[in-house]
């Protein structure tokens, strides 16, 4: 039995949140003994209760707004209880918790396997080669992510995210779903954009698009799905819509957990990140059959091409983003059978047990204190 203790500093329901469940509930349990700290009553805890995985409640969801002493008094309880525990492997599940775990690694001569799951994460693992010592494998969610993130090239791994074959099954079904769709016509297509408000994530680019669109779709709505980080960015963006005019045209559903409800209300997605490394949110338009408009960079860029789904724009480019729009209302019966097609294609090649395997790989050579270097794009 391998004894694994997990580092999740923030908790809610995002892509690094559901890569780690992922993992967690499909690696087996008589090899895998899994123990999670992070935040209470954010929503993974929840889900991580759902499959009996104990959770160690010792990291408080405001971590980031505590003083200097504070969050040392909070990182000398993990430490703690750590030394009670004595796991196996120290597993980081987000690159910015790393400063925290090298200390524990160091300490508690424990071996690290780290996730790398955003551009500020690559920035910051690639700035701190202090830090990458205490660290035997680095597993990074796209080829972008891994050209960003500055590493010794035998502790790097670059794995997609794996799909369970009930997802692949979703897809079949809701591409036959897709085929019969029609939308009344592409002026009152419904737009939607899911994920975290920021300038990252196209929500700027979003409102400079629309407004390119001049008498275009005059009628469409826009259904964003989703909070800044904090309540101040959330009201900035509003206030960014409205400022340009558009409040009567935007929906704002604030953050959601059902993602099928969400995506079910509309007719076509938006993924308009700037520097996105991979968005597992196309993952879940391809299963529930929604048409997506898709930045041409970043990780999703790579997956889009590499999969060649959905309608694809130059990444920063308001004008090209509201003409993809454009083309896609207009152009829907059309695109969306291209779509339900490539969906499914990209759901089946990423297939769950061959992404577990990969990382049950990774994980044992870390418990031996090997550096690991593994790759996996999707089955061939």
């Amino acid at each position: 039995m391998i004894r694994i203790a997990a580092i999740e500093p923030a908790g809610r329901l995002y892509g690094s949140e559901f890569c780690l469940l992922d993992i967690v509930s499909g690696l087996p349990k008589s090899e895998f003994d899994w123990r999670i700290f992070l935040p209470a009553g954010l929503g993974f805890d929840k889900l991580l209760h759902g499959i009996d995985i104990p959770c160690e409640f010792l990291i408080p969801a405001t971590l980031g707004q505590l003083p200097r002493f504070k969050k040392a008094l909070v990182y000398l309880r993990v430490l703690n209880r750590l030394r009670q525990l004595r796991p196996d492997l120290l597993y980081i599940n987000q690159a910015g918790s790393l400063r925290a775990g090298a200390m524990y690694a160091k300490w508690l001569k424990l071996p690290v396997v780290c996730q790398v799951q955003t551009l500020e994460d690559a920035r910051f693992v690639s700035a701190r080669p202090d830090l990458q010592s205490h660290v035997h494998a680095f597993i990074c969610n796209s080829v972008f992510i891994g050209d960003q993130t500055n590493v010794a090239p035998h502790k790097k791994c670059v794995l997609y995210q794996g799909m369970q074959p009930a997802r692949a099954e979703n897809a079949k079904k809701n591409a036959d779903r897709l085929r019969a769709k029609a939308i009344i016509s592409a002026d009152s297509c419904k737009f939607g954009i899911l994920g975290r408000i920021a300038v990252s994530k196209g929500h700027y680019l979003l409102i400079d698009a629309i407004k390119q669109l001049e008498n275009r779709l005059p009628r469409s709505r826009f259904y964003v799905v989703g909070e800044g980080l904090t309540p101040a960015d959330t009201k900035a963006y509003q206030d960014a819509v409205a400022n340009a005019g558009l409040a009567d045209r935007f929906v704002f559903r604030g953050y959601q957990t059902n993602i099928e409800k969400e995506l079910s209300t509309i007719d076509v997605l938006l993924i308009p990140s700037i520097a996105e490394p991979l968005g597992r949110v196309l993952f879940d338009a391809a299963e529930f059959g929604v048409p997506v408009v898709i930045s041409d960079g970043g990780g999703l860029g790579e997956v889009g091409k590499r999969y060649s789904i959905g309608v694809s724009f130059a990444t920063e480019d308001p004008g090209a983003l509201a003409n993809a729009m454009v083309d896609l209302a207009e152009n829907f019966d059309m695109h969306r059978t291209t779509f339900a097609k490539s969906a499914v294609a990209m759901i089946q090649r990423m297939k769950m047990d061959s992404y577990l395997t990969v990382v049950s790989r990774i994980l044992k050579a870390g418990t031996q204190r090997q550096c690991c270097a593994m790759d996996w794009l999707g089955d061939d």
